[in-house]
């Protein structure tokens, strides 16, 4: 994220990394133990953000506090920031 404080003309930037790597389905992933529950909190962060990502598309307000990645990257999802995300997506079924 780049901004630009007021006045100073010093521009600001923020790299965030996430890694959102093992969102498989939970009837995939080991039945107990932890995968189970890596696995469950994964694809929690990303509905999640979803959540964040439509209503800021639709240009309402969204909720950030329903998780801490969303509390995390709020400023980076706001309307002041610049955002690029990238996505590394498999082609398997």
């Amino acid at each position: 994220m780049v901004l630009r404080e007021r006045g100073t003309g010093r521009r600001l930037g923020k790299l965030s990394l996430v890694d959102l790597a093992g969102s498989e389905r939970c009837t995939r992933a080991a039945t107990t133990g932890e995968r189970l529950l890596e696995a469950r909190n994964i694809n929690s962060s990303l509905l999640a953000l979803s959540k964040c990502i439509r209503p800021r598309a639709a240009g309402t307000k969204p909720n950030y506090r329903e998780s801490r990645l969303t509390r995390l990257l709020e400023d980076s999802l706001s309307g002041a920031a610049l955002t690029t995300m990238v996505c590394a997506v498999s082609p398997c079924a």
